[in-house]
This record gives structure tokens, sequence and C-alpha cells, in this order.
């Protein structure tokens, strides 16, 4: 039985060309036993394939790989129904390939034609492809497998920027969130300068860990628990609780009984609170709340409309 070893990563550059078509400049991470293949291969010349390679350049050395999760997730992956039926190449314990950095990951899952498989981690999280010349992986943390995802769609159709940031959520969640599959509740951390509470930005919607501060704001962006907190009590909104409401911090609510609903600034199973979507100095609120309190999720929710004003100058 063949493991892998841990070895040193470098980032390179070189030259390609392939048939008559002009020399493209590449650059990324490679191993030490894929830099000492790429140079017997410069020097055989050619490829049987028509491909050229020339002038490799070791820019800088990235560090060394980590092989302490392979074997679990190598052990995972037989046990996946898709993966299990590699045979060309076959899936083994050598399928698996370390991005050092988050753009190399970005880079290879851009990608949408990759043998069934084929995996990348990146740190702690490992994407083992599900589809023969596709793009659908089974993603793992650790010992938890709880995502499939079309990652080159994601990349392709939200931005890189929008993967990154659903990739560091991946990483930053807790195990329950991972195996709920609430992990977009987690998110980088940062800490607040005033009262030091964590805090977990996100793309639409903003989380934080306990109650806020008056400094509590980060890019102009107000913590929802306040306004949640308010409008639980039975408290209407003031005009000075959507100053830092901004486009990103809405989104849209489309579940039964909220089709006229411009945008949503939250939702829980207790609470949805309207606004509209990305109407900067807008002061209209409507509140729902589901017909059945005892449902568990907000997912498919029938909704009722409960109060509706504009938020008053002051209390």
């Amino acid at each position: 039985m063949t493991h892998p070893v841990a070895e040193k990563v470098f980032e390179v550059s070189y030259m390609y060309s392939y048939s008559n078509n002009p020399s493209e400049l590449r650059q990324e991470e490679m191993k030490e036993s894929e830099i000492l293949n790429l140079k017997k291969t410069i020097a055989k010349g050619p490829t049987s394939w028509g491909a050229t390679y020339s002038n490799l350049i070791i820019l800088k050395e990235l560090g060394t790989t980590d092989v302490s999760n392979i074997e679990t997730w190598y052990s995972m992956g037989c046990k996946n129904s898709w993966i299990s039926n590699a045979y060309d190449p076959p899936f083994t314990r050598r399928s698996f390939s370390e991005c050092i950095t988050i753009g190399t990951l970005v880079q290879k899952l851009h990608f949408s034609n990759w043998c069934l498989g084929q995996a990348f981690y990146y740190k702690n999280l490992c994407f083992i492809n599900q589809i023969e010349g596709g793009s659908e992986w089974l993603v793992i943390r650790d010992d938890i497998e709880f995502e499939s995802w079309s990652c080159s769609y994601v990349i392709r159709e939200d931005g890189e920027q929008v993967f990154i940031n659903q990739v560091n959520r991946m990483l930053a969640a807790t195990d329950d969130q991972l195996r709920k599959r609430n992990y977009m509740d987690a998110g980088e951390v940062t800490t607040c300068i005033g009262c030091q509470k964590k805090m977990y930005p996100g793309c639409e919607k903003i989380f934080l860990d306990g109650s806020t501060c008056q400094n509590c704001y980060i890019n102009k962006k107000i913590y929802l628990d306040e306004i949640v907190s308010k409008v639980k009590s039975g408290q209407r909104l003031i005009q000075s609780d959507l100053t830092y409401l901004r486009y990103e911090d809405s989104f849209f609510g489309t579940s039964k009984g909220m089709e006229s609903n411009r945008g949503l600034i939250f939702w829980d199973n207790e609470v949805a609170i309207g606004h509209p979507y990305g109407a900067q100095g807008a002061v209209d609120i409507s509140i729902y709340k589901p017909k059945h309190n005892e449902l568990d999720t907000a997912i498919n929710v029938e909704w009722q409309l409960v109060d509706k004003y504009k938020a008053a100058e002051t209390v």
C-alpha cells in the first residue's frame, strides 16, 4: 500500500505551447516530484500529443504539503457510490492534490472537465469530483462530509470573491453548522474594538456572537440582532435603526404570503422583516410572522403580514 508523502511546494512559471498555437506563460503551484517530472518532459522535447514545455523557473517556496487527512478522505471517497467507480484513472491516495493558496484552489475548481475522483484540498477542506468529465464536488472538512457543490458553476455565475467567501465560511463554521448545512452563518472572524465580541461578516447577512455595542459596525453595516430584538419585543423600528443598512444586507423574500415584498432584512422561524431591496434611504417596513410557529425552519413556511409602516424619525 503506497501512501502519499509530504513534499515541498513551489510557485513556478513555464512556457507551454500546443501544436502550432502561440506559446503561453503559465504560473502555478508544483510539488517537488511534479517539478522533477516537468524537467524530464522538457528534456525530452515535444510530447507525443504535440505539447511543448520550456523555460521552467522556480519563483518561490510556498511550504510543505499536509497529508494528515488524506487517509480519512480517501476512505470516505471509496464509500461514495460515484467516486468508487472511477477507473481512468482509478481513485487512489494519489488522486489528492493540495492547493497551498486559495487562489490555486479557485483556478483548479473553475475548470469544469475533471476526471471522476480527482481531488483537491485547501487547508483541512477537501473537494472530490463525483462526475466523469464534470465538476460536481463532494466537500469534506476533516472527517465531516457535508456538501455536494457545483464549484465551476458558482465561480462562473457568482464570481471568484463570492466563492472565496463561501470557502472561508466552510473553514470557519463549527462542526454542528457543517452537519446542519447552515455553514453560511459563519465567516472570517474579526473582533469588535469596543466590546471584543467575535463577529462574522457575511455577503448578505451579518452574524454576531452575542449582543451588539455602539462600536459594532463594520463597513457601515448594522448588526441585525439589534433590529430583530426590537421587532420581537413588539417595538417599531425608527430611521436611525436603518442608518447603516446597505444593499448587501437585504435579500429577496419569495415565500408564500410575502410575494409582494421587495426584499427582506432578516428572517428566521419566528419573524421576517421586509424592507425595499437595495433602496438606500427607504423607510418602508413590513413585518411577517409564520402561520404555524411550531415549524422548525423558515423554508417553505407560509407567512402572513402582521404590520406595515414607515419608520419614524424618532420614537
